[in-house]
């Protein structure tokens, strides 16, 4: 573990007197997920599955399926709020399903390539996630690189990149 801490701090460049940000906080769990055959059979049963073993609060969910098609499947497992981006060209799909009666999530910025939302939860400080689902296209590549740089100039909450 102390290994781990010396590899954030040096990532960060932290000296090794400044201590690392509250370690007692608790955690929550979400799911990233770039997947493929959502809406089969096999992609429902798995969903379920996880959901029942590690109880997420919040999915990310990459894709080339239209949501609406999907939105029914979600809310019958209690994951009734939502925000997707549609897709533009050959791009998919961006979702972020969440559960509100355990996690408030306030969509801050939508885009094809991102969503960026404020999470807040009972007992957790407020924190910042962008859900990327990035072009292909070099250009527009290099366009969310200098947008992400833009949105960290103004982060002032802890800030997760998926």
């Amino acid at each position: 573990m102390n290994d781990n801490f010396k590899a954030v701090r040096s990532y960060l460049a932290l000296e090794d007197q400044n201590p690392l940000p509250n370690q007692d906080i608790p955690s929550m769990d979400f799911l990233i997920w770039n997947c493929r055959g959502v809406g089969n059979k096999r992609f429902k049963r798995n969903m379920r599955e996880l959901v029942q073993i590690h109880k997420q609060d919040l999915f990310f969910i990459e894709t080339k399926m239209d949501f609406n098609s999907m939105e029914m499947f979600f809310n019958c497992m209690g994951f009734t709020a939502s925000a997707h981006v549609d897709p533009t060209g050959h791009s998919g799909d961006i979702w972020m399903i969440w559960n509100p009666n355990v996690v408030n999530v306030h969509v801050v910025e939508a885009n094809s390539q991102l969503i960026t939302t404020t999470i807040s939860r009972q007992d957790f400080p407020d924190w910042l996630l962008s859900a990327v689902y990035a072009s292909p296209n070099n250009n527009k590549q290099d366009n969310l690189w200098e947008h992400l740089e833009a949105i960290s100039q103004n982060v002032t909450q802890p800030w997760l990149v998926a």
